[in-house]
């Protein structure tokens, strides 16, 4: 092992090769780290004022970031309604065509004169329909509650 690091060139001093990879600048950076920590955390150094504006501070940042998160689930919930009620019109909208081609289908096959038909919906408004030679009449007199 000792020929390994000869033949990268460091001696037989293994002390030079935590100098070498940084560990000075490792423990320089704790001992900031722990500078800051005991100028932020030190008691005798902070004032009460200092301290009641910091924890004022700190709750208005906190009520700031409720009410984001608040209006974020509240713009999500407002989405996901939207995009449910669109999918249930699309499934409506495409329901009602497939029943107005079965009755046209019928028309030509089976030689009906005329039809009529009604959906109520668990939500929304009744969706009806009929043939040319019934829907004026189908509008005036049949209405769903």
């Amino acid at each position: 092992m000792m020929m390994m690091f000869e033949e990268m060139g460091f001696c037989n001093d293994l002390d030079t090769m935590s100098t070498v990879l940084g560990d000075e600048d490792i423990s320089a950076r704790q001992t900031d780290l722990e500078a800051i920590i005991e100028d932020d955390f030190s008691d005798e150094e902070i004032g009460v004022d200092e301290l009641e504006r910091r924890m004022w501070k700190d709750k208005m940042r906190l009520k700031r970031l409720k009410e984001q998160s608040k209006s974020k689930e509240g713009i999500d919930a407002v989405k996901q309604r939207q995009s449910q009620e669109q999918a249930r019109r699309k499934k409506m909208s495409r329901a009602q065509d497939g029943i107005l081609e079965y009755m046209r289908k019928m028309m030509e096959v089976c030689k009906a004169q005329r039809f009529v038909y009604g959906i109520i919906p668990e939500k929304g408004k009744p969706v009806t329909g009929a043939s040319d030679n019934l829907r004026e009449w189908w509008k005036d007199k049949v209405r769903f509650d």
